[in-house]
């Protein structure tokens, strides 16, 4: 297994690690309760959609969770919890649930881009640039968040 594959099937705990680093960085370290609820909310969003994922076998409610429809509404909801709620646990479980997708839309498009084109997009034929061009926006919004919540 190479050092990249090791990173993505493990980008949860260094995600996370860099994102507490920020956080302790930008409010000090008298703030490390804060700490603590927003790197349980950070795990528990993560391994909460893994084990959804993988307690569903069934494709049509896995295809749902794949769609660029789902994905870009979950993040809207996403900037409304962190603008609205002032729970860190709350923010960190959506930030979790949109850094899954992000792993699974990097390990797609490197692995089986076909495959994610379909996914992404409900068997519509899109030209590949409009994917990276989804899979970089996605990105750097998430990106966003992140520095909504860890501020």
């Amino acid at each position: 297994m190479t050092l990249i594959n090791k990173l993505i099937n493990n980008l949860c705990l260094e995600l996370a690690v860099i994102i507490l680093v920020l956080f302790f960085l930008i409010n000090g370290w008298s703030a490390w309760l804060e700490g603590v609820y927003l790197g349980l909310g950070l795990l528990l969003g993560w391994f909460l959609i893994s084990a959804h994922l993988n307690l569903i076998k069934t494709p049509q409610l896995s295809l749902i969770f794949a769609s660029a429809v789902f994905q870009t509404a979950f993040l809207l909801f996403s900037f409304w919890l962190v603008i609205s709620n002032e729970s860190l646990v709350a923010s960190g479980i959506v930030l979790g649930v949109n850094l899954f997708f992000i792993k699974d839309l990097v390990f797609d498009y490197q692995k089986r881009r076909l495959i994610l084109k379909k996914k992404l997009f409900n068997n519509i034929d899109i030209y590949d640039r409009f994917v990276s061009a989804y899979l970089i926006g996605f990105i750097l919004i998430v990106a966003l968040l992140t520095v909504l919540v860890i501020s």
